[in-house]
């Protein structure tokens, strides 16, 4: 269970030049930082209530960050930055099964040339890789990741497959925000990544926990969901 800072509420107005999302905030228009670089495209309804922190960092051009949104009735989680380490106190806690009783975990671990998300050494003293993905786009019935072409999660499929020659267990774990209990791969935004991934869904250890965002309360948890 991660606790967040304290959050302030607001309504969306829009967003623009990908980072910036503006909220009618009382009776005055601020500026957000939003750190989620995906489309967002079925999660920005207009007026609908926006949670967002406040840094005390001067030296940030913006000190207000968006950090998850209301819609139909269901509050997503969007600060993509914050999600390794909602995903590292659920690790810690015990809310992974797959990873109780850990030994060690290593955030940002470097393997070839790319950084995977957490180098987490099992009970059983073998390592897993595991690379997370933050998921909020969504329909009446599936959660949906890419919501955009990924290169970058194309290219962590492959070195994840090519870890498994080190004597590494490869993790995928996709994390929903939205109120679906069933997950799909998006092939009709990105084919290539997702034949990819049927392609090694042998190799692949395939994970899906949802976040539980509870915002009045500041706090964010994992719970399993049966069917990736």
């Amino acid at each position: 269970m991660l606790k967040l800072k304290e959050l302030y509420f607001g309504k969306f107005l829009k967003r623009y030049k990908r980072f910036f999302v503006d909220i009618l905030f009382g009776d005055e228009v601020i500026t957000l930082h939003n750190p989620n670089t995906g489309s967002m495209k079925t999660i920005l309804e207009r007026d609908s209530l926006v949670a967002f922190s406040i840094s005390d960092n001067q030296k940030r051009k913006l000190k207000y960050t968006m950090e998850g949104i209301k819609v139909k009735n269901h509050w997503f989680y969007t600060n993509t930055i914050a999600v390794n380490k909602i995903v590292e106190a659920a690790i810690y806690d015990n809310e992974i099964s797959e990873f109780s009783g850990f030994h060690s975990v290593k955030r940002e671990f470097k393997y070839k040339d790319s950084r995977i998300d957490f180098m987490v050494k099992l009970k059983n003293g073998k390592n897993a890789l595991i690379e997370v993905k933050n998921v909020t786009m969504f329909d009446n019935d599936f959660a949906y990741f890419p919501d955009a072409t990924t290169t970058r999660g194309l290219k962590h499929l492959n070195t994840l497959s090519e870890s498994i020659t080190d004597g590494f267990i490869p993790y995928m774990l996709y994390v929903i925000q939205s109120p679906n209990d069933k997950f799909k791969c998006a092939d009709f935004i990105d084919k290539d990544y997702c034949n990819k991934l049927k392609e090694l869904k042998e190799i692949i250890n395939v994970i899906v926990y949802k976040n539980i965002f509870k915002p009045e309360k500041s706090l964010c948890y994992l719970e399993k969901l049966n069917q990736p």
